[in-house]
């Protein structure tokens, strides 16, 4: 017990040292600890991504880009109604988005604080759908009223985002004045956290003759197995020309990402490894350092009778309880940055791994850095000391 106290209270005689060593390990600690708890979250969530690809195939007029509405760009009416006669396709989900026009008191809503707003659109979906999709992807749950029925496919009515709501204090009976025509809200939906819920949602029938487009800007097409998506795809294909429609998979979509962020991935990887091997060069200099320093001190120790492992010990514990409090800061820090940045990968579930590994490299710090004081003990002679000194 009086060699642990003793070797603690080492650590006083240079407190301004003691810091330093302690705040720049905990940044690399920190820095590393970062590094590992994203690379494990995007790796969990590519997972998820690749867990949930299935045989929905996306349709949309050749160049056009998701949630930039342009009227130019419409697949025809006539082309889309082929669709269902595909072999094993078991539905097609058309949608039709287009930029709100209307009465200029209507604001977009922003619940998150963001610095770009999602534009206010309008978008018009099958009534025959029960469980359509936003163009995130994100299932549309309605909070408030009732979603479209069969005997909405040609009336003037409408589903409104949450966030679109209570920003012009819309609700269930109010109305919206679109490209002059009085609609009437019969529901309140919300798509999720990460969606602002600007859209203005009507039966696809209204949307087209309200704006004079006869066709959809995206179609989903759901074949009956995954093992059918690639003829189904041949066969969406030959009804519209290459040139008129871009046909994409979510296996494809999937695959054009993965190598980037592979890529990005290994090179993070790579940054993990320098920021841990940082961390044990800053604490293995740290104590070379003292015990350059303290040499006339272990001369008499060991003069006095005391052992090479005894000597080391004290300093092991030293130096284990420098990384115990660097890693703690450390995982404070990183702790902060997923809290400040949660949101887009979603990095605020901070993975109890993560406490693991602070602890394990921090152990392993420990223990390579009592390889220097016991080598540089077992070289140092008593008498030699004393004599220089």
């Amino acid at each position: 017990m009086s060699l642990i106290k003793r070797s603690l209270l080492n650590l006083l005689r240079s407190p301004a040292r003691t810091i330093v060593v302690i705040v720049m390990l905990a940044i690399s600690l920190g820095l590393g600890l970062t590094i590992f708890e994203a690379n494990s979250t995007l790796a969990n969530q590519l997972g998820a991504i690749s867990g949930e690809i299935g045989n929905d195939i996306t349709v949309n007029p050749a160049g056009y880009e998701e949630g930039m509405p342009n009227s130019n760009l419409i697949l025809a009416q006539s082309d889309i109604a082929k669709l269902n006669d595909l072999a094993h396709v078991v539905s097609v989900q058309p949608s039709l988005q287009v930029a709100y026009s209307g009465s200029s008191s209507i604001t977009p809503g922003n619940p998150n604080g963001a610095t770009r707003i999602q534009a206010l659109s309008v978008m018009g979906f099958d009534t025959a759908i029960a469980d359509p999709t936003t163009r995130n992807n994100q299932k549309i749950t309605v909070v408030k009223g009732t979603y479209f029925t069969a005997k909405d496919t040609n009336a003037d009515v409408a589903v409104v985002g949450q966030a679109l709501a209570e920003a012009n204090n819309l609700g269930i009976g109010s109305t919206i004045d679109v490209t002059g025509t009085s609609v009437r809200v019969i529901g309140i939906y919300n798509s999720g956290p990460q969606t602002a819920d600007n859209l203005i949602i009507m039966p696809i029938a209204v949307v087209q003759s309200l704006y004079g487009l006869p066709g959809a800007n995206e179609v989903i097409v759901a074949a009956d197995n995954v093992s059918n998506v690639d003829p189904v795809v041949q066969e969406i294909r030959t009804v519209f020309d290459a040139k008129t429609a871009d046909v994409l998979t979510a296996t494809e979509e999937y695959n054009k990402i993965n190598p980037n962020i592979s890529g990005a991935t290994g090179a993070s990887w790579t940054s993990m490894i320098v920021a841990f091997g940082v961390a044990a060069l800053i604490i293995l200099l740290s104590v070379f350092l003292v015990m350059r320093q303290r040499v006339r001190e272990i001369g008499i120790m060991k003069a006095l009778g005391a052992s090479n492992w005894r000597i080391g010990f004290g300093f092991g514990i030293e130096t284990l309880f420098i990384c115990l409090v660097s890693a703690g800061v450390g995982v404070g820090m990183s702790l902060s940055f997923f809290r400040a940045n949660a949101g887009g990968v979603r990095m605020n579930n901070y993975s109890p791994v993560l406490l693991l590994l602070a602890i394990g490299v921090t152990i392993a710090l420990a223990l390579i850095s009592s390889i220097v004081p016991v080598w540089y003990i077992a070289r140092v002679r008593p008498a030699e000391v004393l004599r220089n000194e």
